[in-house]
């Protein structure tokens, strides 16, 4: 009996370490962003063209052509939700202005619902998708 015992537990605690390593598997949303290059689509883009998005650890760089616009941006967790807020001044006034969205993985691809007026107003929903 004793012997049986021991087996469950030498089971359980395999179990335990298994489930522990398969957690830390996973990427986070930040990683995922900072691993590769995306196309930036967003449904208020007024030129028709879509910029490259580049991911640092604290930073966005949005690139089309020579032009680059850099943002600081952080991801947090509201109520279980993933959310992502981007903060960049504003060439002509020179004022701080910051645009928060609900992000959430689709597939291989990013999508970005807005959630404060800025957002919803200049930027609209936004689709992260990778480049290829």
């Amino acid at each position: 009996m004793r012997k049986k015992w021991g087996h469950i537990l030498g089971l359980m605690a395999v179990l335990v370490l298994v489930v522990i390593g398969l957690s830390a598997c996973g990427k986070s949303t930040s990683d995922t962003l900072q691993s590769q290059k995306w196309t930036f689509d967003a449904t208020k883009n007024q030129d028709g063209t879509n910029p490259t998005a580049q991911f640092s650890e604290k930073k966005l760089t949005l690139s089309e052509g020579s032009l680059n616009e850099v943002y600081s941006y952080s991801i947090s967790k509201d109520n279980g939700k993933e959310e992502i807020t981007f903060v960049g001044k504003n060439s002509i006034t020179d004022r701080k202005e910051t645009r928060k969205f609900d992000i959430k993985k689709s597939n291989d691809e990013y999508k970005l619902t807005p959630l404060n007026s800025l957002a919803k107003s200049d930027t609209g929903k936004v689709t992260l998708v990778p480049k290829k």
